[in-house]
């Protein structure tokens, strides 16, 4: 169990809105230290739903991946609401590879077999209803079929084996299970997903982003360029399978083989869910009130006249879209697009803000990392240990951003401890492993201040520093310290970032008159990148 402490670190560390019902984004009062950076204090509440973020594919060394499971729980319930370990199970199809490489597999399958009763006993400790929701679940691979990783509703599963989809989907359903399509836009027959077989009620939601890349499109940003399984086909992409009229939602997460949950970049789900228990969770990926990003949480509430994002509703003629959506830096557009075409945008970025408005709080991201390339035969992992101080301001919320690697089983990147005033940060950085060549992790603390508010640092390793500044220098420019001379790593404070470009809220009506089925969907880009997809809305042609 944990302790009050550590109940009270983790529900600041949680995303904002997770305590929070609904998405309300409007004006935000100063309150006590919590995470509920989405609804303000007095704010009214539009649902019963709160918003939960996980992580529900996940690998470690009970399979051919690193790291130990306990290690993968110790990491996901320090930052994540639910987390599913999807240990490598199977692969009926298998080619032989050249140099005997298929032995990889083989050997991992057996691994994931002999410790079986292990991952089922830890899933199941580890659940706590109302605090950190554990789900039982393994991957399947397949080269005709695709892979898909199957989540189980309950504490009891079964390790199964079989040789077609369709035997699979029929265990899943017989059990109240999900299979959720994996990198979907490989070629089929490469482990791409084979759409013709796909069943919706057993597979309601598809992963759209993870360490493989993005599914949306073919030609949107990060390509499938990982494996070896080649790029995005334009007909395995979740664009392609809307079109054909298939009614699926989306989530994200990281296929991460560090055994490191929840990792900075490589893609999280976000769940809108009554409560933080498995069947509650559970539900809400059954009823595709889901939706994934691909690094930052962004927050994101889609609805078309007054439904949530992942239903299908009866076709009306006026189609009253409202969005709300929260990012952790700079939000460049806002897209709602109907039939995958673009039918409205909305641009935060170009908010200028004259005068600075500090009514409202800003978002200040601490980065640090980088250190000597790997040319220079310099490789080293960097150990952090610093504090933050807000001054003349209040902390309202602190978003840890930590990548996987390096791997290390003993080492920890957390939020240590946290209060309204200032926060403790343990962390490690390397370039070696570094997903995407990203050697930095960082934090986003979001505070409500004045110019006068001063943010100090007080590093105590690498080196001892102490760095201050007020919210008004770093409201007209960034500010870097390094560690050392020359190759040494350094600390980055980016520029802050106000309320009216981080966060937006907007409505229209989209009138149409079709005998087909229209399908609706949202997605936030960030100007560092990150992106959020939301599941889709879909108003159905009369029959």
């Amino acid at each position: 169990m944990f302790s009050e402490d550590e109940i009270s670190r983790r529900r600041f560390l949680r995303n904002s809105a997770a305590a929070g019902a609904g998405i309300t984004l409007g004006a935000h009062t100063p309150a006590a230290p919590t995470i509920q950076s989405i609804c303000g204090v007095g704010e009214p509440q539009l649902s019963k739903n709160n918003l939960y973020w996980g992580d529900i594919h996940n690998h470690n060394a009970i399979g051919y991946a690193k790291g130990s499971l306990e290690r993968s729980y110790d990491i996901a319930r320090s930052h994540l609401d639910f987390f599913c370990f999807t240990g490598h199970s199977q692969w009926h199809d298998m080619p032989v590879m050249p140099q005997n490489k298929h032995l990889k597999w083989v050997r991992g399958f057996e691994v994931m077999k002999n410790n079986w009763e292990k991952v089922k006993r830890l899933a199941n400790k580890y659940y706590e209803p109302g605090k950190f929701v554990s789900f039982i679940g393994y991957e399947w691979h397949s080269s005709s079929y695709g892979d898909v990783c199957i989540i189980f509703p309950s504490s009891e599963s079964e390790l199964v084996y079989t040789k077609g989809i369709k035997e699979f989907q029929k265990f899943a359903r017989d059990r109240g299970a999900i299979l959720i399509p994996h990198h979907p836009s490989y070629k089929q027959g490469w482990r791409g997903q084979n759409w013709s077989v796909l069943d919706p009620v057993v597979s309601p939601v598809v992963e759209i982003f993870s360490e493989h890349g993005n599914a949306e499109s073919d030609n949107g940003p990060y390509r499938y360029i990982r494996h070896s399984m080649g790029g995005r086909y334009t007909q395995n992409t979740l664009q392609w399978l809307w079109q054909q009229g298939i009614q699926a939602g989306v989530v994200a997460s990281t296929d991460d083989h560090l055994g490191y949950p929840g990792a900075y970049g490589e893609g999280l789900v976000a769940v809108y869910a009554n409560k933080l228990t498995r069947e509650s969770i559970l539900e809400a990926l059954k009823a595709r009130r889901t939706y994934g990003v691909s690094a930052d949480r962004i927050e994101l509430d889609f609805r078309l006249n007054g439904h949530w994002m992942g239903e299908a509703i009866p076709s009306t003629f006026a189609r009253k879209i409202n969005v709300k959506a929260k990012g952790k830096d700079v939000i460049d557009r806002v897209e709602v697009l109907r039939n995958n075409e673009v039918i409205y945008r909305d641009h935060p970025v170009d908010r200028k803000i004259r005068p600075l408005s500090w009514e409202k709080p800003v978002l200040c991201r601490i980065e640090f990392g980088w250190g000597p390339w790997g040319d220079l035969n310099m490789a080293r992992i960097c150990d952090w240990q610093f504090g933050v101080t807000v001054s003349d301001g209040r902390i309202i919320s602190v978003t840890p951003c930590f990548q996987s690697g390096p791997f290390d089983e003993e080492r920890r990147n957390k939020i240590a401890a946290i209060s309204d005033r200032s926060c403790e940060v343990v962390s490690y950085t390397s370039r070696m492993q570094a997903y995407e060549e990203r050697s930095t992790n960082s934090i986003i603390l979001e505070i409500h201040g004045s110019p006068k508010t001063k943010l100090a640092i007080a590093l105590t390793q690498p080196t001892k520093m102490a760095i201050t500044k007020s919210l008004k220098q770093l409201a007209e420019s960034s500010d870097i310290e390094f560690t050392g001379p020359f190759t040494s790593e350094s600390i980055l404070l980016h520029r802050i970032v106000f309320s009216e470009n981080y966060r937006t809220e907007f409505e229209f009506t989209d009138k149409r008159r079709t005998k087909k089925t229209d399908c609706y969907y949202v997605r936030v880009v960030q100007s560092n990148g990150s992106l959020a997809w939301s599941s889709p809305i879909w108003l159905k042609a009369n029959s």
